[in-house]
């Protein structure tokens, strides 16, 4: 049974049902949807790891019980796959950086001081129950061990780095040494970044914390202002290090052992960041994280560019192949241009393919072979950019599969077009009534370029047989 019709009849014991609206979780396996009741609006989640769901419910009743800005847990069904929440918000910090082309301006930076702020009051939760943490109460060696060999397994060897394995697992263990040497006795958080943290009435709410355990009161610090997808400028991120630094003590001794922490623990993050990118990016390609690597390897450049990596041997390489790769000349052309990229859908029965006449080039993709929504019948007035179809057919594994080929072989073009100084790209979706599956590829191939390429690429999205 699906995901949203298992949330739907769980809700269904608390009121009266009027809307269900599904929201994306693209960093995890968990399906969020929102639930309209008459009177309320709750938030709906199905989780098929019920250790997982355990820690977040176990977090967020301890944080809530203290005053903290988390969800109220409303209700957990028999099995604990499906959990209700309160409902806080749909704009995140990170949607207002976007909205302002991520320009720090005073608003943006009082809500980072606030995010700030409330690390001091989580990190007093250090007395914590082990067995309600997931999946490990601590960052104990063998976690670290995972983390590290995340970026090894999940980011460095995707992206054929070449590197001496043995010396590199030396590093780890200096890595390792160096971060347990540090105080271990703060709750951290764990994925405290701009897409986490929800705003509501200039307030900010925290999200995403069922990961959380026992470890150095710099991870939560590092992973906000070392946020890839935040873009936060460099005097900006040292601003707000000493702010924070500054609510733990005003000892200069001491801060600036403080501040050596933050990097070294920042260092840990990013690697950790990086395997994240790699599996979610480039092994089940999801196009907001493969975006994110250029920015993570400029993170890990401004990081090791404040420490002092004498004790390490591999990896101070491995950084600087990283930052030639990612930072070369080739991709300071390419942010220099813009491609005009139109996408289209259409109906094969009434329409031929519209021609790019500038370049003579492009794609035209038929949807015919995938599952129609329009065979149906609570589907066959609606059309791909309508939720019911859309989580039809991101529930369908063959179109997800077409639609993953399909953006990898459509942004080799875009790159190339951007490298030549080409300005116009064309793609065209085709199914039989030109309403469904082309809508809805056309939709979701837009929505992956956009967070891919950012601006780099204009997109003209034109539905050919809907209004």
């Amino acid at each position: 049974m699906q995901p949203l019709i298992l949330i739907e009849n769980e809700a269904n014991k608390l009121g009266n049902v009027t809307k269900i609206e599904p929201i994306s979780a693209s960093g995890s396996g968990r399906f969020y949807a929102i639930i309209y009741l008459d009177d309320y609006i709750i938030l709906g989640c199905y989780n098929e790891n019920v250790k997982e769901n355990e820690a977040f419910i176990y977090f967020s009743s301890l944080f809530y019980s203290n005053n903290l800005p988390v969800p109220q847990i409303l209700h957990i069904s028999d099995d604990k796959k499906v959990y209700f929440q309160t409902f806080i918000s749909k704009h995140s910090l990170f949607d207002l950086l976007k909205s302002k082309n991520f320009i720090f301006d005073n608003e943006i930076i009082n809500y980072y001081l606030q995010a700030l702020n409330l690390l001091t009051y989580f990190h007093k939760f250090n007395n914590i129950d082990p067995s309600k943490t997931y999946p490990k109460p601590s960052f104990d060696r063998i976690s670290i061990k995972w983390d590290l060999n995340y970026f090894k397994y999940d980011f460095l060897k995707i992206v054929d780095i070449p590197f001496d394995e043995d010396k590199l697992e030396n590093d780890f263990d200096v890595i390792e040494n160096i971060v347990l040497s540090y105080s271990q006795g703060f709750l951290s958080l764990r994925d405290f970044q701009s897409a986490n943290l929800m705003l509501k009435d200039d307030k900010v709410y925290v999200i995403d914390f069922q990961g959380a355990r026992i470890g150095s009161q710099m991870y939560d610090v590092a992973s906000l202002l070392f946020d890839s997808k935040a873009r936060m400028p460099h005097d900006i991120r040292e601003q707000l290090i000493q702010y924070y630094l500054n609510l733990l003590t005003s000892d200069p001794g001491i801060l600036s052992k403080l501040k050596d922490e933050f990097y070294w623990i920042a260092l840990f993050r990013q690697l950790q960041a990086l395997g994240t990118f790699g599996y979610r990016g480039l092994i089940q390609h999801k196009p907001s994280f493969t975006s994110s690597i250029s920015d993570g390897v400029k993170n890990i450049e401004i990081i090791s560019n404040n420490l002092i990596l004498d004790n390490l041997i591999e990896l101070p390489k491995i950084i600087e192949k990283l930052i030639n790769k990612y930072h070369s000349k080739a991709n300071e052309i390419i942010a220099n241009n813009r491609l005009n990229v139109k996408i289209y859908s259409f109906s094969l029965k009434r329409h031929y393919p519209p021609l790019d006449v500038e370049h003579g080039g492009g794609f035209i993709f038929d949807c015919r072979c995938l599952s129609n929504p329009g065979t149906f019948s609570e589907m066959v007035k609606l059309n791909g950019k309508d939720n019911l179809v859309k989580e039809f057919m991101k529930s369908d594994e063959t179109t997800q599969n077409f639609l993953n080929n399909i953006f990898q072989t459509v942004s080799i073009a875009i790159n190339e077009y951007l490298k030549r100084g080409y300005t116009l790209i064309q793609i065209g979706f085709g199914c039989t009534g030109g309403q469904h599956r082309s809508v809805y590829c056309a939709e979701e191939i837009a929505r992956r370029l956009d967070e891919y390429f950012g601006e780099k690429i204009i997109i003209n999205i034109e539905h050919l047989e809907i209004k």
